[in-house]
């Protein structure tokens, strides 16, 4: 479909599986995002956390060194700044540059202000072979609200060529319950509010991972949702990819949006739900679930704990 790019998520634990997956994905042109953050991590368990985090890391300079990443469109998605992996990830990615790896640019989680970017930036610039770009992810409240500051300072140094919006963390940061999905009003009016923000300063919005599993038509219509707010350049991320998120069928019912039920039984029901699904159906190497119908990640079962706590 034309100006539709896909960006899909893959997590480094495996790493020596990520060949595979490119060969797989390679004639499609879909961009990769080998990720460091959400998916190598483990909430019950700081040293498995550690072991995670460092497998990633070591996980990166394989694909370095046996050059699998060449001839790829890579990103690669850091931990924050706030985390005790920062410094790690950027000696990793700075060390891996210097080793000629094509890498396009590094997703920058919880941006709030535009220092951040330029610190990520002024450590792995020096020594990438090409340009690199630092794409911040808006994750948090005050994220959003200082948005439009934190680009009109990048105008002149171009720094930034793309903003990932980063639904999860933001509506766990607003301790919103449920998390809009794609099929509610509330979910593309938070949508509306940040791509007009990135598009009015000419850089390229990146959607939110698409959540569900197995529903096409709500899969395609958020792509028609997004070109009615004037989103020319449809920049997707996705968690797991099939071929019905890449040829677009002939024939799509459009989702009928609807409100978020203020009902509490209900909400206290879904919580309990995505509790009990992200549990039975995580696996210890990986932070998210994955059940018959949705992608889970941290966030989500995290957010459904603390509106139960509050009930």
């Amino acid at each position: 479909m034309k100006n539709l790019n896909l960006f899909l998520y893959i997590c480094l634990v495996r790493f020596k599986a990520i060949n595979l997956i490119l060969k797989k994905f390679e004639k499609f042109k879909i961009s990769v995002i080998l990720d460091m953050e959400d998916s190598a991590q483990d909430l019950f368990d700081s040293q498995n956390n550690l072991k995670l985090k460092k497998i990633s890391r070591e996980g990166l300079k394989y694909l370095s060194d046996n050059e699998i990443l060449k001839n790829t469109n890579t990103f690669v998605r850091i931990n924050s700044q706030n985390s005790e992996f920062y410094d790690h990830d950027i000696n990793t990615i700075s060390n891996v540059l210097k080793n000629k790896t094509p890498l396009v640019g590094i997703f920058l989680p919880k941006v709030e202000r535009y220092d951040q970017i330029e610190d990520c930036y002024s450590k792995v610039s020096s020594s990438a072979i090409k340009p690199i770009s630092i794409v911040p992810m808006i994750e948090t409240k005050k994220g959003l609200e200082n948005l439009n500051d934190l680009l009109l300072k990048d105008k002149k140094r171009k720094i930034i060529k793309y903003v990932h919006y980063g639904h999860y963390d933001y509506c766990l940061d607003n301790k919103l319950w449920p998390f809009p999905e794609p099929y509610h009003l509330e979910y593309w009016q938070i949508i509306e509010k940040v791509s007009k923000k990135i598009i009015k300063h000419n850089k390229k919005y990146i959607h939110t991972p698409f959540p569900l599993i197995e529903t096409e038509n709500i899969y395609w219509s958020s792509i028609n949702y997004m070109k009615n707010l004037d989103i020319d350049e449809i920049n997707l991320s996705l968690v797991n990819i099939d071929i019905n998120y890449i040829n677009k069928p002939n024939n799509i019912k459009q989702t009928k949006l609807k409100n978020i039920s203020k009902d509490m039984h209900y909400k206290k029901i879904f919580a309990k739900k995505i509790i009990k699904e992200y549990l039975y159906n995580k696996s210890k190497n990986k932070s998210f679930s994955l059940s018959r119908k949705r992608f889970i990640p941290p966030h989500l079962y995290l957010g459904a704990k603390e509106f139960l706590s509050k009930c």
